[in-house]
């Protein structure tokens, strides 16, 4: 009887100390918790993503594509690929201040907007933000438009197709106006 009543005890011990110890742990996880604000994050616009500017890496774009750098055909494409990658340059190069400076407006507003909760400029920033970038984005498209014709005359229907699925992945896409 001695032994079943101090294993009864012993073990009604453990579990009321097991219980403590968890909620214990839980309340100090919770004032944790309570201890750190969480901070908003720094407002990052990418005006190159806004534009679908893309440099492409001529390894993995040919990898994707399912072309041999080796060959004739993997030679001519990444000739037409540097091209491509450096006029882009040349064009973020040359529109490098309309671009910082949308980027700042766009940033200044959402700092505005995560203090003050005033979403009401909205509107004037995105149709400014669409003037100012127009020329650009219509020069993007000119080149795109370029880059794919001269991809498609090199590219087979199967490597063209995973051409454009790579481009889509990359939120990058090619109307086709013909």
């Amino acid at each position: 009887m001695k032994k079943i009543v101090f294993l009864l005890s012993i073990m009604t011990f453990c579990t009321v100390n097991a219980q403590f110890m968890n909620g214990g742990l839980q309340n100090q996880r919770q004032r944790q918790m309570m201890q750190t604000p969480e901070r908003t994050p720094e407002p990052n616009f990418d005006v190159d993503q806004y534009l679908g500017i893309v440099i492409y890496d001529i390894e993995k774009t040919a990898k994707k594509s399912g072309i041999k750098l080796d060959s004739d055909e993997g030679k001519s494409f990444s000739k037409i690929i540097t091209d491509y990658n450096n006029k882009i340059k040349q064009i973020r190069r040359i529109n490098s201040f309309t671009l910082n400076s949308s980027k700042e407006m766009v940033e200044n507003f959402q700092r505005a907007v995560i203090k003050n909760r005033d979403y009401s400029n909205q509107a004037e920033v995105q149709k400014k933000l669409a003037e100012d970038l127009k020329p650009i984005s219509e020069t993007m498209k000119t080149e795109d438009q370029k880059l794919d014709e001269e991809i498609k005359k090199i590219l087979s229907d199967k490597q063209y197709q995973k051409w454009l699925k790579y481009n889509k992945s990359l939120n990058k896409t090619f109307s086709e106006e013909k």
